[in-house]
């Protein structure tokens, strides 16, 4: 290798994953870039280069299909929710409301389980768990 091509190699490769990909797909954008790019690509390769490219893109289109199917499905059933709620005469407030003081009690779940006795990690230990260390501890985690 050329001095030249030894410091574009190291200067690409202090780039991360996506920065790489962000250039090669800017280069792929550009017609005469491609042309240069492939300029002594036999032909071959680049029509088994093609139908995997071709192949790549059909799943993709298909995958975009049905994550928009999905969105649109989800939509339609939060529009009833909505719709439901509303005749309910619930309103979002009571429901956000609602959601932080669950999230609050989820905090003391328990976390430890010993001979059918429960322990959260907060306040005192119960009997079963005092004297264990906390490496002991965690061998009774469910």
């Amino acid at each position: 290798m050329t001095e030249n091509a030894d410091t574009h190699d190291d200067y690409s490769n202090n780039f991360s994953v996506s920065k790489r990909r962000e250039l090669i797909f800017s280069e792929f954008k550009r017609r005469n870039k491609l042309r240069v790019i492939f300029k002594d690509c036999p032909v071959g390769d680049m029509s088994e280069m093609l139908e995997r490219f071709e192949a790549i893109h059909k799943e993709r289109l298909e995958e975009e299909r049905l994550k928009n199917k999905e969105e649109y499905n989800l939509q339609i059933e939060a529009e009833k929710i909505l719709k439901n709620m509303e005749e309910q005469g619930i309103d979002l407030g009571f429901l956000k409301d609602l959601k932080e003081k669950m999230s609050r009690s989820e905090i003391a779940k328990v976390k430890y389980v010993k001979g059918g006795v429960t322990w959260s990690g907060q306040g005192r230990r119960p009997a079963p768990f005092k004297g264990l260390s906390d490496i002991e501890l965690e061998r009774f985690r469910p």
